[in-house]
């Protein structure tokens, strides 16, 4: 039997819509038939022709078919392969389009997730520079069937079958030059991608970090291997292929600075495992980012420097990264708070840009590749009121509540999964002025804003009979395009504490 929604649609129709706006995710929706239906690639003001191929009771999926009336708001996309890679999502629409979508999805989201009539969404700061971006790419890779041929590059949209990259726009090109030769030296070596259905195969993730400041890259191969099974005998000679391609690839390339081996033998679509190992030249390389404001200080329009290693967190997007940091400064405001605790800090990116507005800053990062590259940075920039501490977010917040020392501020940058609950109960139990909030994620970010509006903290009501919190209203939120032509937003969030004192719980209820 055909599946078919109440207005009548089923899979397989082929209709004529008038596309309204652009949904969270980045396809464009219709309501032209009675519930939304979802079309990838398509702009507001589109009229098209679709297929539909899903159909549900509460909306519907269709692929465009023709464009019947293009969107005056629709540009050719700079990527010949826009639409089949998966990578990039709104290439087809004008760079101002993409800033006013970008708007609009944290309006969405802070609207029908977070429930915030009132959040202010600011519009999105621009970049000035919408292509040749990335710093940074991870492309997984397979072999081709009865190949030895190697692929490296994104995975098409909704499916795990890789699009073979040569040539990236959203990339520099030195990024697309080395993958060819890495590509071309695996191929000779004889070396045989990952396959993730049988976990057989040794190479299972290239990846590249690259240094705008200094014009060099550091290159990571993850491989399906335990650093014990590396150096046994059996892995001699993979060990030696390998160091010989990173030999070959920094003799050829000099822009590649090192090379290192990332062990990962878990089943699963991890990227990256616990362990490193350099197999030649340089372990790490330096980043700068500057400010570009009239009024900033003199540190940040120098530059403040950044050592990364392979493994470490950092901004996609160096140029976007400063006028973030730039953003995140504004929120903290004029005053001088005494202590800034900056959770989720990386190697301290935003911790170092914001040292000199407190008399302490505390950078919490659980992983200990990043603390040391932030406690190098600290000292390579000069900088003494930065502390770093290595451990949980969870577990920090929980230390500062037992010793009940209360931050002025906390910023929190947490990955797209957003906060746990546990992060937001002991936010609200610590109590601080105020909460800046880094997002790369709409939808966890107004969920959460929506549990820091609470007066109630749910395990505070089981345990005591006040809490010393009446909640947060969110103040304003600031997109920032860290990256173009996808559906990714960064957006910093000013949380104010709504009042002071005690409430009782049990009167409340």
């Amino acid at each position: 039997m055909t599946k078919t929604d109440p207005s009548g649609l089923k899979k397989g129709d082929t209709i004529q819509i008038k596309v309204a706006s652009v949904a969270l995710g980045g396809d464009g929706v219709s309501k032209d038939r009675g519930l939304p239906i979802f079309v990838a690639y398509s702009a507001p003001q589109d009229t098209i022709e679709v297929e539909l191929f899903d159909v549900r009771k509460h909306f519907a999926r269709a692929k465009i078919l023709r464009v019947l009336e293009p969107s005056p708001q629709r540009t050719k996309p700079p990527c010949a392969l826009f639409g089949v890679c998966g990578g990039c999502q709104l290439q087809h629409l004008e760079y101002s389009e993409q800033l006013r979508t970008k708007q609009s999805f944290l309006e969405q989201a802070c609207r029908h997730i977070g429930g915030l009539e009132e959040t202010v969404v600011l519009p999105t700061i621009p970049a000035e520079n919408d292509l040749f971006y990335r710093n940074k790419v991870q492309f997984p890779v397979r072999n081709p069937k009865n190949s030895n041929r190697l692929l490296a590059g994104y995975f098409k949209a909704d499916s795990h079958e890789l699009v073979n990259i040569k040539h990236c726009p959203v990339q520099p090109g030195i990024i697309d030059q080395i993958m060819e030769l890495v590509k071309t030296l695996f191929e000779e070596s004889g070396f045989q991608a990952y396959d993730e259905r049988t976990h057989t195969g040794l190479v299972r993730h290239i990846n590249v970090r690259y240094s705008f400041a200094t014009k060099k890259a550091l290159l990571t191969f993850v491989i399906n291997s335990t650093k014990t099974q590396f150096f046994s005998r059996h892995s001699r000679t993979i060990k030696h292929k390998l160091e010989m391609i990173a030999k070959d690839l920094m003799a050829s390339i000099e822009d590649v600075a090192g090379v290192s081996v990332n062990f990962n033998s878990a089943e699963g679509n991890k990227i990256l495992g616990d362990e490193f190992l350099s197999i030649g030249g340089e372990e790490y390389i330096e980043e700068i980012l500057s400010s570009k404001r009239a009024n900033a200080p003199q540190r940040l329009s120098s530059g403040v420097r950044y050592r990364l290693s392979p493994g470490s967190f950092f901004q996609i997007n160096s140029e976007q990264a400063a006028k973030l940091f730039d953003a995140v400064r504004d929120a903290v405001g004029d005053t001088r708070p005494k202590l800034l605790v900056d959770a989720y800090a990386g190697v301290g990116a935003m911790a170092l840009w914001l040292a000199d507005l407190a008399e302490k800053v505390i950078a919490v990062e659980e992983h200990p590749a990043a603390v040391i590259d932030g406690r190098y940075n600290a000292e390579l920039n000069n900088i003494d009121n930065v502390v770093f501490e290595q451990k949980s977010t969870e577990k920090a917040l929980a230390e500062l509540i037992k010793q009940k020392v209360t931050p002025d501020i906390v910023l929190v940058d947490p990955p797209r999964k957003g906060l746990s609950e546990e992060v937001v109960q002991a936010l609200l139990k610590l109590n601080p002025e105020k909460i800046i909030y880094v997002s790369c994620n709409p939808s966890t970010l107004a969920r959460d804003l929506k549990l820091f509006a609470t007066d109630q903290p749910a395990d505070l009501e089981k345990d005591v009979q006040k809490a010393d919190c009446l909640g947060y209203k969110a103040k304003q939120v600031q997109p920032v395009d860290l990256f173009p032509h996808t559906h990714h937003v960064e957006s910093v969030t000013i949380l104010e504490r709504r009042g002071h004192g005690l409430i009782n719980l049990e009167e409340a209820r």
